[in-house]
């Protein structure tokens, strides 16, 4: 919050520029935020001072109650519909934030993403072994999320509801295990398997995820080519590639679409009545075009700095 100098409530030319020049001290001291205030608009003896000078009027301001752009946090990281978990994970670890707004394309607030909220993307529908095992995302993330490549990419950027499969058994079981579902949903999983590989391929699967370090074979890169089938490499086991397949997903039905705003102009006394009345745990603030212009979490309303002056 800045550090605002006054002169006295009827601002003359002695007071502001005595406010001026006191505050340009601080700022050269130690107090960088320092800025001069006055409590009315300057007469016209002192704008033509000022005019001569070639020095700006301060600020006016009548009202020293904080109001939220005062105390928001203006340096904030944010998530859009789309991005993947680790994506969305990574930023708000990087910023130790436990929420993050989501916004558009024009950067309007249209949800916030809590953490809480983003774990339960890992552990959803763990009861059905179906929905357990399906990822809403593309093959691009998941090559991210890998930090894998692709040896073969078909339509990497469409996003798929992808069933994951690891090739843990016989051929011939894995064989009729695919067939039971739409092979344009199946995402294989396996190591240096060919007897896996083959009959993923032959099937015509989404994908087919090589993992520990392996490359697919010449002669099943071309069959896999010819197939449609994209084939991506990942540097780790299979027990790491598959949950790292699960980091991938979109992070959209995570995230909490009835956000409660706060108006930058609103002061924290009519903030806190708000934010003391709801759960969210961060509370994006909005300038007066609509845009994001910084959060403020519950505590930073209910107990703001007091104004300095």
């Amino acid at each position: 919050m800045s550090l605002f100098v006054f002169g006295h409530r009827n601002p003359d030319t002695d007071a502001i520029c005595s406010a001026i020049a006191y505050a340009d001290l601080l700022r050269q001291t130690g107090q960088p935020d320092a800025l001069a205030a006055c409590c009315g608009a300057p007469n016209k003896r002192t704008e033509y001072v000022l005019n001569t000078a070639g020095i700006a009027a301060p600020k006016i301001i009548m009202d020293v109650r904080p109001e939220v752009e005062d105390i928001c946090r203006k340096e904030t990281i944010t998530a859009s519909f789309g991005d993947a978990f680790f994506e969305a994970y990574r930023r708000m670890q990087e910023w130790d934030l436990r929420a993050i707004p989501v916004v558009d394309t024009d950067h309007r607030v249209v949800g916030v993403l809590s953490v809480l909220d983003l774990m339960e993307l890992l552990f959803r529908d763990e009861g059905d072994p179906i929905k357990s095992r399906t990822v809403t995302t593309n093959l691009k993330k998941i090559t991210n999320a890998l930090g894998g490549s692709f040896q073969h990419e078909v339509d990497t950027e469409r996003s798929d509801e992808l069933l994951v499969m690891v090739g843990a058994m016989s051929s011939d079981g894995f064989t009729a295990r695919m067939q039971q579902f739409d092979k344009d949903r199946i995402l294989v999983v396996c190591g240096d398997r060919p007897t896996i590989q083959l009959p993923a391929i032959e099937q015509g699967v989404r994908g087919l995820v090589i993992t520990g370090g392996f490359d697919l074979s010449p002669g099943l890169v071309e069959l896999a080519k010819a197939r449609g089938v994209s084939v991506l490499l990942s540097p780790f086991d299979t027990v790491n590639t598959t949950t790292r397949i699960r980091s991938s997903q979109f992070i959209d039905p995570a995230v909490d679409r009835q956000v409660v705003t706060l108006p930058a102009k609103m002061r924290v006394s009519e903030a806190r009545v708000i934010v003391e009345r709801s759960k969210q745990p961060v509370f994006p603030v909005v300038g007066d075009d609509g845009l994001l212009a910084g959060i403020s979490f519950k505590s930073d309303v209910i107990n703001p700095p007091r104004p300095r002056l």
